[in-house]
């Protein structure tokens, strides 16, 4: 029996903080995909870095990584799938999304000044 993953995201811009009468609301299709697994982690992203051991999987299909520091930005480290060392900032309360992930590789979290919490969703095979 296979497994079933799915992350949608709605985007809304309004004046209104409660999103009352958007300018804008949107909802792209869904990205869908079979993984045999799935996992979520709260890591606390340290400045000398937190490590994320990706190994156990035989690929990545989705790698979500979520900054909860209201201060300090994150810096997400890995290679892709053609072995090619890659970063990404995340800011402040902001979240990155990445579908190109090596999972024989390790993936990298590292704050920027104290300690971050973040969340990770991973999927792969």
């Amino acid at each position: 029996m296979a497994d079933y993953a799915k992350i949608a995201v709605r985007a809304t811009y309004s004046k209104n903080s409660d999103y009352s009468g958007p300018k804008i609301a949107t909802s792209f299709g869904d990205y869908e995909s079979t993984p045999d697994e799935a996992e979520y982690y709260i890591v606390d992203a340290e400045t000398t870095g937190a490590t994320i051991t990706t190994s156990k999987y035989g690929s990545l299909t989705t790698v979500v990584v979520k900054n909860n520091d209201s201060t300090n930005q994150v810096t997400v480290a890995f290679q892709n799938a053609a072995a090619a060392a890659q970063s990404q900032v995340i800011a402040a309360g902001k979240f990155g999304v990445f579908p190109d992930v090596l999972a024989s590789a390790n993936i990298t979290l590292t704050a920027s000044g104290a300690t971050v919490e973040c969340e990770v969703y991973i999927q792969g095979t």
